[in-house]
């Protein structure tokens, strides 16, 4: 009877603890889309020293804990730990093609710059728009302090949401590029990149057409086959000689966002429709 007792209690604890990993990878996944990426990064963090091998089955495709510290640290500007994080994260899952895709796109940034501690994060850029502060003062402030990350398809959007106008991205943009000029990103890295980059479009749109034929959740994804458009649209930029590398960051930045809106709206979709059919 004791031992009874006690499996029922471990098995209570080991559900508690899988639940709440669970809780604080979707609060931190939250954090990272409202572009947070410091917040985020705490929750992920505390997931990963739970359990290094944490996969959550609330996305898809699967990716590591580690591709999402990686996501926090990419959007934060911190490449170099952004880089190592999603090393870490292919090690463990060799068909994380989400990782795969932000690990070449890492390597085509240049090297982090030299910045103030008081430079401003993404974090405090999004704070003070959703605040109230006026973009000009915002672009003042940043000018003097500088900025600490650079602007990617995504941390516009999340700016644009929090109150971000035009003239503060291109400022933004501006400040970011003086303090970056001169440091480039050399050829070798750029033809690792491309590789990199090619395997993980190549693994996406494989796995999606796959999903879409194969699986009953297939029907919800890509409905409008702009994703799929946007895949063949990155390997032909990609297979050009030169690449536009600007071109190609820009759209397969495009595509990593992409992805994890989809996983989102597909899940959301189902849900709609299992309950108009048990409706019926």
């Amino acid at each position: 009877m004791r031992l009874a007792r006690l499996s029922i209690v471990l098995l209570l604890v080991t559900g508690c603890a899988g639940f709440t990993t669970e809780s604080e990878f979707l609060a931190g996944r939250q954090a990272l889309l409202r572009g947070e990426p410091d917040n985020a990064r705490s929750y992920f963090d505390r997931v990963a020293q739970s359990d290094p091998q944490f996969v959550s089955n609330q996305v898809a495709p699967p990716r590591s804990i580690w591709t999402y510290i990686g996501h926090a640290d990419y959007n934060a500007g911190r490449y170099a730990q952004a880089e190592s994080a999603f090393e870490r994260a292919i090690g463990q899952l060799s068909e994380d093609y989400i990782a795969k895709l932000y690990l070449g796109l890492t390597r085509l940034r240049p090297p982090e710059p030299t910045v103030s501690s008081k430079a401003f994060s993404l974090q405090e850029v999004t704070y003070a728009l959703r605040e109230g502060i006026d973009p000009k003062r915002v672009a003042t402030l940043a000018r003097e302090r500088g900025v600490a990350f650079d602007l990617n398809k995504e941390t516009e959007t999340q700016l644009e949401t929090a109150g971000a106008n035009n003239s503060l991205l291109e400022e933004l943009k501006k400040i970011r590029a003086d303090n970056t000029k001169g440091s480039g990103v050399t050829e070798a890295r750029r033809s690792q990149a491309a590789k990199e980059l090619t395997d993980a479009l190549t693994g996406l749109r494989e796995w999606l057409l796959y999903t879409i034929s194969y699986t009953p959740q297939g029907q919800f994804w890509d409905p409008s086959q702009q994703i799929r458009n946007q895949l063949d649209l990155c390997l032909k930029l990609l297979a050009a000689r030169p690449p536009n590398w600007d071109a190609v960051i820009a759209n397969a930045e495009w595509v990593g966002s992409m992805f994890e809106e989809e996983s989102d709206r597909a899940r959301r979709d189902e849900s709609a429709e299992r309950n108009r059919q048990l409706r019926r």
